[in-house]
């Protein structure tokens, strides 16, 4: 049963792999469009709103970092629920 419990769980949310690995494919690709996203509408802004451009690539930098911080939480759990006994 434990076995097919943590195969439902990689297949839902992405194996979390060792602790040095890197970010699944759909978050790699969702932080290019990202980027891409925030560099074009940087580029548009006049230059009475480059104040609120700045302010917004830092957002954009701020949900990069918490997404890379959740990341590193998921495979701590993951590494915790590996060492608890089977019920």
């Amino acid at each position: 049963m434990r076995d097919d419990k943590r195969s439902t769980q990689r297949m839902l949310f992405g194996d979390p792999g060792l602790p040095g690995a890197g970010l699944s494919v759909a978050v790699v690709v969702l932080m290019v469009l990202a980027a891409l996203g925030g560099a074009l509408g940087f580029m548009r802004l006049p230059d009475s709103m480059i104040g609120i451009g700045l302010i917004c690539v830092a957002l954009l930098l701020a949900v990069a970092a918490r997404i890379f911080q959740a990341r590193d939480q998921h495979q701590a759990l993951f590494r915790l629920l590996d060492k608890r006994p089977p019920p």
